[in-house]
């Protein structure tokens, strides 16, 4: 599913997550973050992958594929739970994220009263090819009142 298939970017919910989840975090506005797509339960973003972002093999950083992976599955969280933060993830690295773009999409697998399930996958987009790079599990844990229209 890409950016432009997937309706909400102008919903009160996304409007939201961007004022809170990027404006409202220093390290979000700064690594460039942007959101890509939003839908109750499923969010992309997405970051231009700049030299200050790779490691010593010119490839994105581990900690940048963690945060986008963190970050997609806590906004993908936000979307149906309201205020949460990250309890916990697992990320399997699988394939070096190299080119000029990294996206990720952040898909709820269970959303509970106290916690939510969220998998996440990370991509690289080279030359207008992308390759999938990365997926995670994550534990998201409500902190706020959940709503109708819940993005944090």
């Amino acid at each position: 599913m890409s950016g432009a298939g997937m309706a909400g970017l102008e919903s009160e919910g996304a409007r939201r997550l961007v004022k809170l989840g990027l404006e409202g975090s220093a390290y979000s506005r700064w690594i460039g973050v942007r959101l890509r797509a939003f839908a109750a339960g499923t969010v992309e973003i997405e970051l231009d992958l700049r030299p200050d972002l790779t490691q010593h093999h010119g490839q994105a950083h581990g900690a940048v594929i963690g945060y986008l992976a963190d970050t997609v599955s806590a906004w993908a969280a936000a979307s149906v739970s309201g205020d949460v933060v990250t309890a916990e993830y697992k990320i399997n690295f699988l394939a070096p994220a190299r080119g000029e773009t990294l996206w990720a999409r952040g898909e709820i697998l269970r959303a509970g009263k106290r916690q939510v399930v969220v998998r996440s996958d990370v991509y690289a987009v080279s030359a207008g090819q992308q390759m999938h790079v990365a997926t995670a599990l994550a534990t998201i844990a409500v902190i706020g009142q959940r709503s109708k229209d819940a993005a944090p």
